[in-house]
């Protein structure tokens, strides 16, 4: 019994173990790029205009809205709070600072064709101005404010939509290759003021506002090929449009005619391959200019690599790779060239310090070595003794003695004298029938060095 419950531990611990293995691979299997959306924050019931710009931004299949927002939120630099996960729940409460403390809200909104709303107790609720509203409780001192739920009235918040449609929590919805989707500030009616239909089919107290989807798509093809078109004239017709859409006063048939004076989405595409094309190919004749690489060419890679990472993801995507070779390859045998000169430059230097030393070395050696002494006489004492005498040299600190039964080896020092007035040497404990040979030499100490003369003459005497 007790081998039947360890075998069945065993066997439930390696389920659980490959159960997790197999989890957390799908779990980190990298993201499939799905398509692209139409994504845009708007603050037009507050008369701020974009919180961001209309643009293209790829979604993968792992995607839901709320991870939509996160990362382009993230991406330009803005932080915010939120209740629940981004896969769960997520609820986004507030952008920091997303507000400019200016407001300036719609007449649209306050001139009557919004009804005030009553709340659950039955209490109306009066809809803000400009003068008269609940403020905004998440502003510092400095006048940075956050902009989220119960800015300047309790019925205020972030909605969004997608393709013209309010849809549910952003955990729960996910996006679609072409969609459009647009988080939206509402300032009163939790929608209402967006356009949003309330439930009850009888109740038309909501703003009946122009279609702003398909323009807001095509500002933002505009703006991903903002050179393009600006090249072909429509720099102006995307000013007006941009502004006619943050407006939110603008008329339907000022929304129609503004939106008609644009490109077609057609035109921008094309008009950005050949822009995107163009660039490309200046880049690729700049790369491929570089031709035989020495550092001479150090700043035209330079300028090249610059080049290169100035262009937009879809105009690296026409550099083909053997140009990007070209390019990469460049660069490492800049660096290689430039460790190797390194190298050569240090060992250079090394030489040139070297020689240096040694010239200083032989000044100083030629300014300070003691000239050559001669010994004058050696004389036979007694008891097997020998005095030298040598000549005194006026340069030297001291003379080195050196005796030898050898002439021309075998020398040992005997003496070293370190007087310069001391000329005489008395050898001492010489043997009988021997012959003994002595040479002087001179030296000198300066600097901290001794400097050597050259040696004396040899004398030899035979002791008897």
């Amino acid at each position: 019994m007790q081998k039947n419950k360890k075998y069945l531990l065993t066997m439930l611990t390696f389920a659980f173990v490959i159960a997790c293995t197999f989890f957390f691979q799908k779990d980190v299997k990298a993201a499939e790029k799905t398509g692209t959306v139409t994504f845009s924050i708007e603050r037009f019931t507050i008369g701020q205009g974009y919180l961001i710009e209309p643009c293209q931004v790829d979604i993968y299949d792992t995607d839901n809205i709320a991870s939509v927002v996160d990362r382009v939120l993230t991406q330009e630099g803005y932080g915010y709070e939120n209740k629940g996960k981004i896969q769960d729940g997520f609820y986004l409460e507030q952008i920091y600072y997303a507000d400019t403390g200016r407001l300036k809200i719609p007449s649209i909104i306050s001139n009557g064709q919004l009804k005030p709303i009553k709340n659950a107790n039955n209490q109306i609720i009066a809809i803000p101005t400009n003068t008269k509203n609940d403020g905004n409780p998440y502003g510092d001192e400095k006048g940075h404010y956050a902009l989220g739920e119960f800015a300047y009235c309790n019925m205020s918040g972030w909605m969004y939509t997608v393709n013209n449609v309010f849809p549910t929590g952003m955990s729960l919805v996910k996006p679609k290759d072409g969609d459009i989707i647009r988080l939206q500030f509402t300032l009163y009616g939790y929608g209402r003021d967006l356009g949003e239909k309330p439930a009850d089919e009888e109740d038309n107290n909501y703003l009946k506002l122009p279609d702003r989807d398909a323009i807001t798509k095509r500002l933002a093809v505009m703006l991903k090929y903002k050179a393009s078109c600006d090249e072909h004239g429509y720099k102006q017709a995307y000013q007006k449009a941009y502004n006619a859409v943050i407006d939110w006063n603008t008329t339907e048939k000022k929304m129609k005619e503004v939106f008609s004076a644009l490109p077609s989405e057609k035109e921008i595409l094309q008009w950005g391959a050949e822009y995107n094309a163009k660039f490309a190919e200046s880049v690729t004749k700049t790369i491929n200019a570089i031709g035989t690489v020495d550092l001479s060419k150090e700043s035209q890679i330079a300028e090249a690599r610059k080049s290169y990472n100035a262009l937009t993801s879809e105009q690296k995507e026409l550099i083909s790779a053997d140009t990007l070779k070209v390019l990469t390859d460049a660069e490492k045998k800049i660096v290689s060239l430039k460790a190797e000169k390194k190298t050569q430059d240090e060992a250079k230097k090394k030489a040139e310090e070297a020689a240096k030393k040694k010239a200083q070395q032989e000044a100083l050696k030629k300014k300070y070595t003691p000239s050559k002494t001669s010994i004058k006489s050696i004389k036979k004492l007694k008891k097997n003794q020998a005095k030298l005498t040598w000549k005194k040299v006026k340069n030297a600190t001291g003379y080195e003695v050196y005796q030898s039964m050898k002439k021309n080896s075998g020398y040992k020092k005997v003496k070293t004298i370190t007087k310069n007035k001391t000329v005489t040497y008395k050898a001492g404990k010489l043997k009988k029938k021997k012959t003994y040979y002595f040479k002087i030499r001179t030296y000198r100490k300066a600097g901290g060095t001794t400097y050597y003369g050259n040696y004396s003459n040899v004398k030899k005497m035979k002791v008897k």
